[in-house]
């Protein structure tokens, strides 16, 4: 498995790409609302139809938080789905409380293969294969690195 992590915030015609590609090649993503913040209801709303569960936790995804359980929507990927999260924001990290839901994560077969940590402005794919490589490396504008371990 190889990490490869964002180095500059997808914006404007890459985010948009970049949301299509994340879409089309998982099954399911996932953003969370946290206690302590006001949400746009509205936006929340939006997803509802598409709400494959919800539930409560301290962790997820490159996070643990020592405050109140965070509240997970787990959302079907799809031509909806991701033309919602194309129209609702027109960066990554603007995805932050209160306007939007925080921490976006695309799920293909159960494995988390894109993770971010939006307040901390971190993101990054977990590959798997040369096919995960070839699709990030399409995405134009897209900037990342390969982690070293």
């Amino acid at each position: 498995m190889e990490y490869w992590r964002l180095i500059e915030n997808p914006t404007g015609k890459t985010y948009q790409q970049f949301i299509k590609v994340l879409c089309d090649h998982s099954n399911k993503f996932y953003f969370v609302t946290r206690k302590e913040f006001t949400y746009n209801k509205k936006v929340l709303d939006q997803f509802q139809p598409y709400v494959i569960e919800t539930y409560k936790t301290k962790k997820w995804a490159n996070t643990i938080t020592k405050g109140s359980p965070a509240t997970v929507y787990v959302i079907r990927a799809n031509k909806e789905t991701c033309k919602l999260l194309q129209q609702l924001s027109n960066s990554l990290y603007d995805w932050i409380a209160p306007n939007l839901p925080e921490d976006l994560t695309f799920i293909k077969d159960n494995v988390a293969w894109f993770t971010c940590t939006t307040h901390e402005k971190i993101g990054g794919f977990s590959i798997s294969s040369d096919d995960y490589r070839n699709l990030i490396s399409k995405i134009q504008g897209l900037k990342v690195e390969k982690e070293q371990h």
